[in-house]
């Protein structure tokens, strides 16, 4: 909760970066409803991305600075009420365990998030990549909820389960491919694995979930903006070219998790077993060995398919993998994934010790709270490192504001052509590594021209390039 709560007050010192500068002018030209549709015809299908970014850009650029702590907190209201209605299902339900389980998946994709800086902090790509998590987890909280109670307004559940994919849909490409392929694989496994009345229960969320993605995987695939984009990138592969790299791709973004993010997997590896095995002894195992044992074979082979899934999009779009912003999907498919084997593992396990004495339960339990306090140590490193940052964080917001008091002072003085002091990107400032959303000393550079017009100027060039 405290590295959750040191993200958000990081992002108070956010500001307009890139495309942020460009998102008001559409609305100011052709009113709110027809930049919808301008971005549609000329840049993007994402739908639901271009509604929230134009009403952002409307509500000005003091939003940035509240985006990343708003988001955050939508996403953990949503994934506390799914929480809670996963472990209702189980009809054992704690009050810690809902909330901290919620916020620990939450923490833990954001610890391995390739470029967090750009996924949360940049309020442009924070909507389309950061903003599906919210609807994602409502719908799981939805199906769950639809399982577990008999009697409930299943009709409104049920359109309320296709607007959310719909809508999730609409805000990022490789998210709609993601969602549409999970559920896919969701409804195989319910006729496949699932008794005659889960299926009842559950089949129709799913297949109106999947109705909701598809059609708005349908808009987001029929823009024309999408020519006009890909224009931009290298010819594309064949098919057996863009498997390969899909493959490549994908495998190259497990490893780097497994190198670079070494403790973060340990603890969402050790996280479920622990949790069992502190209640070994209290509670006897739920989960039946054969349910673990498919559970353990499947989840790797699925987590990988579905980061497949999200990788081929990319590739097949623009012939490359997907930028580091959008990776942050493909965090969080992975650590929900570590934990669902981790739990089918602690299970079988503690179906296969149920037989052991007494003395022996106990040890295992006092052991399994020992180490459950160490793993507390992964997220107040986390949060005191988030601290120790803000300092450049706050420095950035600074001079970021002191630029653009003299750009509109420029404006109003009647200047057309300016040159201002470089003073880089918030990701470079606080030390994330080299970024590319700073002004450059070519003014003709894309960033320059799309700020030079938010200020009204000619031309807008930075006095130097940033050190990398």
């Amino acid at each position: 909760m405290l590295a959750l709560i040191a993200y958000a007050y990081l992002g108070t010192y956010s500001r307009y970066m890139a495309d942020d500068f460009s998102a008001l002018r559409p609305v100011q030209s052709h009113g709110f409803l027809g930049a919808q549709i301008t971005w549609y015809q000329s840049w993007t299908g994402r739908f639901s991305f271009s509604l929230l970014n134009s009403l952002f850009a409307l509500l000005g650029p003091a939003m940035p600075r509240f985006t990343p702590g708003l988001l955050l907190t939508f996403w953990f209201a949503a994934a506390v009420w799914a929480s809670y209605q996963i472990y209702s299902l189980s009809g054992s339900i704690t009050r810690p365990r809902v909330v901290l389980g919620a916020a620990f998946i939450i923490f833990a994709t954001l610890e391995t998030a390739p470029n967090l800086s750009q996924s949360l902090y940049w309020q442009t790509a924070a909507l389309t990549h950061f903003t599906p998590f919210i609807p994602l987890s409502l719908y799981v909280g939805l199906i769950s909820q639809g399982v577990r109670r008999k009697h409930f307004s299943r009709k409104f559940s049920l359109a309320c389960a296709g607007i959310l994919t719909f809508v999730a849909g609409g805000l990022a490409d490789a998210y709609v491919v993601f969602q549409s392929c999970a559920l896919i694989l969701a409804i195989l496994a319910v006729e496949v694995f699932a008794g005659a009345e889960l299926q009842s229960r559950i089949r129709a969320f799913l297949v109106a979930g999947l109705i909701g993605s598809l059609l708005a995987f349908t808009i987001v695939l029929a823009s024309p903006g999408n020519a006009v984009r890909q224009a931009s990138f290298p010819k594309h592969f064949n098919v057996v070219e863009t498997v390969a790299v899909t493959m490549f791709y994908s495998l190259g973004f497990v490893a780097k998790q497994l190198i670079k993010h070494p403790i973060i997997f340990l603890v969402s590896l050790s996280l479920p077993l622990l949790m069992v095995m502190r209640a070994f002894g209290v509670s006897e195992p739920r989960w039946s060995r054969r349910l673990c044992i498919r559970l353990l074979l499947l989840t790797p082979l699925t987590v990988f398919l579905l980061i497949m899934c999200c990788t081929g999009a990319s590739v097949y779009a623009i012939s490359v993998m997907l930028p580091e912003r959008a990776r942050i999907l493909l965090s969080l498919i992975f650590i929900c994934g570590t934990l669902v084997w981790s739990r089918a593992a602690a299970e079988y396990l503690a179906g296969k010790f149920a037989t052991i004495g007494d003395e022996r339960k106990q040890f295992i339990s006092a052991s399994a709270s020992v180490l459950l306090l160490l793993v507390t140590l992964a997220p107040l490193i986390s949060c005191f490192s988030t601290v120790k940052i803000s300092e450049q964080a706050r420095s950035f917001a600074a001079d970021w504001d002191r630029q653009d008091s003299q750009l509109k002072a420029a404006r109003q003085s009647g200047v057309a052509d300016m040159t201002v002091p470089q003073i880089g990107d918030f990701q470079t400032r606080i030390g994330k590594g080299p970024g590319d959303l700073y002004l450059r000393a070519d003014p003709s550079f894309w960033i320059n021209q799309v700020t030079a017009t938010y200020y009204g100027l000619k031309s807008l060039r930075a006095n130097e390039e940033p050190p990398h």
